[in-house]
């Protein structure tokens, strides 16, 4: 029995090690703070998340990872859409007095949330006993590293020895017209942190006119049309979970990485905080990293089993930090709004 007790105790060090969160599972020592939230949100039922669109297969695998996680039978409903418009129709619901129907919000850009006093603050580092490096500042829980600065190409169409190597690399005129990115100011918020106001915006100018990029309504737009052939190059998504599946695209080896989180906050109004606080706790242990890893190829760059953390492996990276966002987005993305809209 002791020898059992110790190679239990083993796999969940070395579970907390590859991920830097602690490792819980089903029938392991949870902390009091979440075994109390138990019975009340199996009381609940059923939570809504909104953050990643995903297909019936994928919402039943987070399902899965989650129960099996708690030993419990609730049903989450992973829906996803864009962001901003959802940011404004959940700020103007709660003025109203009208229902949101969301319990999380998983997003890379609560700003206006906060402003609009649609989230709850909830200290997840002291309730918990989370690393507080996983905090998004009073309200959230960082959930994996995001992907808007991230370089995708299509296999098919560049050839090895043409491969970007860094951002300027795409000033090269062999790349106009075959460049697409999203129609959304968030990536140039990234940029310039890295860059510098002056240079982020000289880049994007260059972009829009000397090459003529293309910009597209939506982010999973820009995946899918690099998927398909359409363009060669994108920029401001991932395409983790479509190379795991074989399809022709690659995130190029480039020398510089720059990323900002993607968290997990409360609706104010949510039916079923108890769930919601579970799914903030259960996202970050190895096993919900695990899931979101399998389901988007989402993981925190800790997570020494994920895609992040092996792709920015002898790369510069520059990590975008929460508050510098928070106290710079809404000037920025004005700015560039402008400067987009413009083109």
């Amino acid at each position: 029995m002791k020898r059992m007790l110790t190679t239990w105790v083993g796999l969940l060090a070395t579970a907390a090690v590859l991920f830097g969160v602690p490792a819980m599972a089903a029938g392991a020592d949870l902390p009091d703070a979440v075994k109390k939230l138990l019975k009340p949100a199996q009381a609940e039922g059923e939570a809504t998340v909104f953050g990643t669109t995903m297909n019936p297969r994928q919402v039943q695998m987070m399902n899965k990872g989650f129960n099996s996680f708690y030993g419990t039978n609730i049903k989450l409903n992973q829906i996803g859409g864009r962001h901003t418009r959802k940011r404004v129709e959940v700020i103007r619901a709660l003025k109203n007095n009208v229902p949101t129907g969301l319990d999380v919000f998983w997003t890379s850009s609560p700003r206006a949330l906060i402003e609009g006093d649609a989230i709850v603050k909830f200290d997840w580092s002291g309730e918990f006993g989370l690393p507080k490096s996983l905090m998004e500042g009073e309200y959230g829980i960082k959930t994996h590293d995001g992907y808007l600065t991230l370089m995708t190409i299509n296999t098919n169409l560049v050839k090895p020895a043409d491969e970007p190597k860094n951002y300027n690399d795409l000033l090269d005129p062999k790349w106009k017209g075959r460049i697409a990115m999203p129609r959304s100011p968030a990536p140039w918020v990234h940029y310039t942190y890295a860059w510098g106001e002056e240079n982020a915006k000289k880049y994007l100018e260059a972009l829009l006119r000397q090459q003529e990029v293309k910009m597209l309504a939506r982010y999973p737009d820009v995946r899918s049309r690099i998927i398909g052939g359409e363009f060669a190059v994108g920029l401001g998504t991932d395409a983790w979970a479509e190379i795991a599946k074989g399809a022709p695209v690659k995130h190029p080896d480039v020398d510089t990485i720059i990323f900002g989180s993607r968290g997990a906050y409360i609706v104010k109004d949510a039916k079923a905080p108890n769930i919601a606080k579970l799914w903030g706790y259960w996202v970050v242990s190895p096993a919900g990293q695990k899931t979101i890893h399998d389901v988007r190829g989402y993981s925190l760059v800790s997570s020494k089993s994920g895609y992040m953390y092996n792709y920015i492996q002898g790369k510069k990276v520059v990590d975008v930090p929460f508050d510098w966002r928070m106290q710079n987005e809404a000037r920025l993305s004005k700015t560039f709004r402008a400067a987009l809209r413009e083109k």
